[in-house]
């Protein structure tokens, strides 16, 4: 027998004469299996509030709305220092809600009514489906039509595997207000002083048309409304959007510079269709991250992802950063960015927006937009991107005074000339004398500067 055999022998004799040992010690054995600690807790009623144990069905046609908010109501009951100690859970099904704020509403005793960690989940999306099925008249005041109404009150709000459908175009999903100082000239004194921030979506999918997806807002005193991520979230093909998907800043954006400070937006492998409307608007705030997916606009209808109408001042704040997705445009009415920024950065690296634009009449799309606001751009940089139709600066190149079109290393799909005013036929087209930009190491276009 070699030394092996004899080692593997020897283990079962021991094991043997454990399990032996054990079943011959009686009471001793017992006494040693009772030392050992209590299992864990795993009963899941100890950390999950089921939308069905308060009366939900889940079935598409009964109308679920007031279960749904006595669930939230009793997950949310039994904070200790504001922590949310059990999750919201709904089954696969259908579940109709009718009515507003059904997931969340706006707090009755301000800073005593701070929310963490509340966490909402499905068994994925279009397994677990919210349809928010309302009647809704368009309403101006944003803190209405909503189904979730956060002001001053969510930190560490969890969506987890499941869709929101909608199909009224009045409808919104969530709205988020702050507020760090009550003054006399404070918008809704109600509500207290306070913050909404950090907020993840995961695997998540909202369906069909909304005026707002989610609002980002506050008062003229309002520093935190921030972190928002984004993980494996979709948007179906009948998504179009009366407002954005995101608006960052509704209220009086032009002379609220503290919503400068709503920042930090994460998206990660995501898959956003669009059919229409806006996508992400930020009249304030930024620093946005964006990380892969495949991002596919849907039909003629004008439509944008990244739309920055004003020129916002504060240089932490203007930044945006994509890498590796690849755009959809499908029309002239498409825009990857429309922005009007006048400092900060912008940047797209290894990108693509040729997809279905593999055509000559595509020569003629402008794609990307920079307004060049008060003669300023933002540092613009282009790396490693096949590029279609072509890129515009709104503005005279020969009144600019800061800022830069940077092309490296990249494609230009329909034309090998880099620059040309918008009556010629080049790849980046200023309203005349072109001025401040950059092409190097390009496929096709030689190394060019001005």
């Amino acid at each position: 027998m070699s030394a092996n055999e004899k080692n593997d022998q020897g283990s079962r004799l021991s094991r043997r004469a454990l399990a032996g040992g054990i079943a011959t010690t009686g009471m001793g054995a017992l006494s040693l299996w009772a030392a050992q600690p209590a299992a864990a807790n795993t009963d899941p009623s100890v950390f999950i509030v089921d939308v069905k144990d308060y009366g939900a069905k889940g079935d598409g046609t009964t109308d679920d709305s007031d279960a749904i908010k006595a669930a939230v109501t009793a997950a949310i009951a039994g904070r200790t220092n504001g922590v949310v100690k059990k999750e919201i859970y709904f089954p696969p099904g259908t579940y109709k809600v009718t009515k507003k704020d059904t997931l969340m509403w706006s707090p009755t005793s301000g800073n005593a009514d701070l929310i963490f960690g509340l966490r909402f989940r499905g068994a994925g999306p279009r397994v677990t489906t919210i349809n928010f099925a309302t009647t809704f008249a368009a309403n101006s005041d944003p803190r209405e039509n909503n189904l979730i109404t956060a002001a001053v009150r969510l930190r560490y709000a969890y969506f987890q595997d499941m869709a929101f459908q909608s199909n009224n175009a009045n409808n919104r999903f969530a709205y988020y207000w702050s507020v760090d100082t009550i003054d006399a000239s404070s918008q809704y004194p109600d509500y207290g002083k306070g913050q909404n921030q950090y907020f993840v979506y995961q695997n998540i999918e909202w369906k069909g048309p909304w005026d707002r997806v989610i609002g980002v807002d506050g008062d003229h005193e309002a520093n935190n409304n921030s972190e928002h991520h984004f993980i494996m979230c979709s948007t179906d093909t009948a998504s179009v959007y009366t407002d954005a998907f995101l608006h960052c800043g509704i209220s009086s954006p032009s002379t609220r510079n503290q919503q400068n400070q709503f920042l930090n937006y994460f998206m990660l492998s995501c898959n956003f269709a669009l059919a229409g409307g806006d996508f992400f608007r930020f009249d304030r705030g930024g620093s946005i991250n964006v990380v892969g997916g495949s991002w596919s606009m849907v039909g003629s209808s004008n439509a944008r992802y990244f739309y920055m109408p004003i020129a916002n001042g504060d240089i932490t704040a203007t930044r945006l950063n994509v890498s590796g997705v690849r755009f959809e445009p499908k029309s002239a009415n498409h825009k990857i960015i429309d922005c009007n920024w006048n400092n900060g950065s912008v940047t797209f690296t290894s990108c693509s927006d040729v997809a279905a634009l593999q055509t000559s009449s595509a020569a003629g799309y402008n794609l990307h937009r920079y307004a060049a606001t008060s003669n300023r751009l933002p540092i613009a940089r282009y790396q490693d991107c096949t590029l279609a139709g072509y890129h515009l600066v709104d503005a005279a190149g020969s009144t600019l005074t800061n800022g830069k079109m940077i092309y490296e290393g990249c494609r230009f799909y329909h034309t090998a000339t880099a620059v040309s005013s918008t009556s010629g036929s080049a790849f980046l087209r200023y309203a005349s004398a072109p001025a401040r930009y950059a092409f190097r190491d390009s496929w096709a276009t030689p190394d060019v500067t001005g």
